[in-house]
């Protein structure tokens, strides 16, 4: 299926219909020990929209129709009336070949393609422009027989060079810091870093580190949520 761009050139002349989807979270975390994964989608528009769902391995400008995952998603495009809402549900194939001793990080897209209703009228002389918009989410799928993932931040070790920061995970979990701060300072990274399982990240800081000072990080958790380490570079 050919995805449908979303034109933002045309806005400033026509009215817009768009972005009535609403998803049950930021994140999605597939647990090895469960039979499959749900995901809610609302429609708060008074409107109905036509939803597409897929899964992509990182890669945003690959077709749905071009990506093999080992996950089924049933229903891959549904319709939810204004006002209703719609459960997708994702499940693991069997058989499949994924890593047990580490995560795995999946994407998965939400597009949003607005309908329209008798009340969409446009002025004289002007038409109605729908604009499709599609949304990425984490979906982290964690083996059974991993454990100890609250843990894992106190693992993480960081490294300074001057304005260069490395961080290395050698946990099997993937571990995303948000924030990286001197003391209760304001954040010295521009955007959030995430860590792959036994693996390193070097960011640019605001300003040069010394060996030795307190860090604080906030780590977004498997909720969405930030918890907070202290720790010290080295």
């Amino acid at each position: 299926m050919k995805l449908i761009a979303a034109l933002s050139g045309l806005l400033l002349s026509l009215p817009v219909l768009a972005d009535s989807i609403i998803v049950n979270g930021t994140r999605f975390i597939y647990k090895g020990n469960e039979k499959e994964l749900t995901v809610q989608l609302s429609n708060t528009a008074t409107r109905p929209s036509l939803a597409q769902v897929w899964l992509d391995n990182g890669d945003s400008t690959v077709t749905p129709d071009q990506i093999t995952t080992p996950f089924q998603i049933n229903p891959p495009i549904s319709r939810i009336d204004a006002h209703g809402g719609q459960v997708i549900r994702i499940k693991l194939s069997a058989g499949n070949s994924l890593p047990q001793d580490k995560e795995s990080l999946w994407w998965i897209n939400v597009l949003d393609i607005p309908g329209t209703s008798k009340a969409d009228k446009a002025p004289e002389g002007m038409g109605i422009f729908k604009m499709a918009v599609r949304s990425r989410f984490k979906l982290i799928y964690r083996p059974k027989p991993l454990s100890g993932r609250v843990a894992a931040i106190e693992k993480l070790t960081l490294q300074t060079a001057g304005t260069a920061l490395t961080l290395t995970n050698p946990t099997p979990f993937y571990i995303t810091v948000a924030t990286i701060s001197l003391g209760r300072g304001d954040p010295l990274n521009a955007e959030a870093v995430m860590i792959a399982p036994g693996s390193s990240a070097t960011i640019n800081v605001r300003q040069a580190i010394r060996s030795g000072e307190e860090l604080t990080l906030e780590e977004i958790n498997d909720y969405g949520a930030l918890a907070k380490r202290v720790t010290r570079a080295s």
